[in-house]
């Protein structure tokens, strides 16, 4: 509908341009030291017109061709995106299956390129503990807090948590003694603490933990009695 109504206003201007030169085409005269050129107003104004509309277009032609490197890139960069947010979703995927190698796979494979490398680097952890290749998930735990040095406390979480299930115990202490530090009311680091009291039988340290624990109401009611129970 828009390319019809443009050819009639095209075509009614053209038909006054035509009306009009016929009644009177002007005239029109330019000279330059010995040279000299005349000839019809309306000629003159249809070869500017056509001039201007020329390098109108080839000014237009030459921003596209000078423009196609940086969407190149930009069409490359979103291919990229795509792809590991694909190789993300697959390695979430095979660590929820239980298939630990496939997963660290996939999700170390583009974690540079994800928007989201932390998520990547943390379940690549997981992945890794899960082989008992405990030097790649402390690798890929310094990577996660290099993708995103704000989160300390979501990669310290991680490394804690894998460090009791592996019975590293002494370094999970250190671990959540520094998060309680950048976080003392995270209710995740406070249980976590309370259990890695309990493991070790650290039993003067839970006791100052438990008036902690009772303000940010870490434990039901009755967890709070039998911790205190078993304290006794």
């Amino acid at each position: 509908m828009k390319t019809l109504l443009a050819a009639l206003l095209v075509l009614a201007a053209s038909v006054l341009l035509a009306l009009a030169v016929k009644s009177d085409n002007g005239y029109i005269l330019i000279g330059y030291k010995q040279w000299s050129i005349e000839g019809s107003l309306a000629f003159f104004i249809i070869i500017d017109l056509l001039v201007f509309v020329a390098l109108y277009f080839l000014i237009r032609t030459l921003s596209r061709l000078w423009s196609i490197p940086r969407q190149l890139h930009g069409w490359q960069d979103h291919r990229s995106l795509e792809r590991a947010r694909r190789e993300l979703n697959r390695g979430l995927v095979q660590l929820s299956e239980g298939h630990w190698q496939s997963a660290e796979k996939y999700l170390v494979k583009h974690a540079d390129r994800s928007d989201a490398p932390l998520i990547n680097y943390l379940a690549a952890a997981r992945s890794a503990q899960q082989q008992g290749a405990h030097d790649r998930r402390d690798h890929y735990l310094q990577l996660a807090h290099q993708s995103m040095p704000l989160a300390d406390v979501a990669v310290g979480l991680t490394q804690a948590e894998l460090q009791l299930e592996h019975e590293q115990l002494e370094q999970a202490l250190a671990t959540l003694r520094h998060l309680r530090t950048i976080a003392p009311r995270n209710a995740h680091v406070l249980r976590l603490l309370k259990k890695l009291y309990e493991r070790i039988g650290d039993w003067n340290e839970l006791n100052a933990l438990l008036p902690e624990l009772k303000k940010r109401r870490v434990l039901s009611e009755s967890e709070l009695r039998d911790l205190e129970l078993q304290m006794y």
